[in-house]
């Protein structure tokens, strides 16, 4: 999170596809590294270089799909890159403990090792980009300034702070914090919590490309956006209506379901909330900050749970997150309300 501001930069400067193979290197680097690992201090060290390898892939991937979108299929081209980080977001965890289980954890990351080297035949597909190319040129780290003006800026903030933190808060801190530890707290085994969290992956898979569909203009992405919020919070009131597995089976899924409506339209939005500051610091520094605040929602996701699991218990928490999440989706909607035949006119 804290490198993808200056690897956007970096990307920029030295190519999209250049920084991907980069990128895919370090990581295997750093899998190999953690499979070799003889203490908690050396695995954190190349856990880490994983995730500058990982910055790096992401980064330079953002920004060659923000390069070949336009106004009408950007939400589209976010929905297709942004679904597959998800899955494989919600896939790997369980599939990399069922190897585990059965080849061992180092073995385990030398398989991880292998994917890493392998998705480099594929960044090799990408065409090679000049190195004339006149942004490369431009590219430089935004100065303090425009940050702050940037996170100054309301219409940054609102879809940074009402939509894309809300929504990793409750991925992180309801989906793969409190679901795991209830359904393990009531008796059921990890593969339950595999399959639980498969459901958000295939909601994910089947929606985000039609809700992307619908996403032509810039008022409907506000409309999917905030009716996605409000859904996604609703899964966690699900839980006042019952505790066992089906419940939270059921909660998940409806999370993944408000998720898929909002998650592409949240990219997209960004560029359409933020045309000066993108023509002033470059599409790949401002959507480094807005992803930089995004995985704060990452972070601070375990910890809200945390704190009210300590406090509450495990339906408080739930509820309250989901509460959350619906006030910030219908803050969102009023924030960004528009007149009706704007939502609804055609792309």
């Amino acid at each position: 999170a804290i490198a993808q501001p200056s690897l956007g930069r970096y990307c920029e400067r030295v190519g999209k596809r250049r920084a991907m193979l980069l990128g895919a290197a370090i990581a295997a680097f750093g899998f190999v590294g953690s499979a070799l690992a003889g203490s908690v201090l050396d695995l954190l060290l190349w856990r880490s270089l994983c995730a500058v390898g990982y910055a790096l892939v992401f980064v330079a991937g953002q920004a060659h799909v923000l390069e070949h979108a336009t106004t009408s299929n950007r939400a589209r081209s976010f929905s297709l890159f942004i679904g597959a980080i998800m899955v494989a977001t919600v896939c790997g965890p369980p599939i990399g403990g069922i190897l585990a289980d059965n080849i061992g954890r180092r073995l385990t990351l030398v398989v991880s090792a292998v994917l890493a080297l392998a998705s480099i035949a594929t960044i090799w597909q990408l065409p090679e980009e000049g190195l004339a190319d006149a942004r490369r040129a431009a590219a430089r780290m935004p100065s303090l300034r425009e940050i702050r003006g940037l996170l100054l800026n309301r219409r940054f903030m609102t879809v940074t702070a009402l939509a894309a933190v809300p929504a990793k808060v409750l991925l992180t801190g309801m989906c793969f914090y409190l679901v795991p530890l209830y359904v393990l707290s009531i008796g059921s085994s990890q593969s339950v919590v595999g399959r639980i969290l498969m459901a958000y992956a295939v909601a994910m898979v089947v929606l985000s490309p039609i809700a992307a569909s619908i996403a032509a203009t810039r008022g409907r992405m506000e409309v999917l956006v905030g009716v996605g919020l409000t859904t996604s919070g609703l899964g966690g009131l699900l839980m006042l209506f019952g505790n066992d597995v089906g419940w939270v089976f059921a909660a998940t899924l409806i999370v993944g379901v408000g998720q898929s409506l909002s998650i592409s339209a949240q990219s997209a939005l960004v560029r359409e909330h933020c045309d000066a500051e993108v023509a002033l610091m470059g599409e790949s520094s401002v959507y480094g900050v807005y992803r930089l605040i995004e995985r704060l929602g990452n972070a601070i996701g375990p910890l809200i749970a945390g704190v009210l699991l300590l406090g509450f218990g495990y339906r408080a928490s739930f509820v309250t997150i989901g509460i959350g999440v619906i006030v910030c989706g219908l803050c969102f909607v009023i924030a960004t309300r528009r007149p009706a035949n704007s939502v609804l006119a055609p792309a």
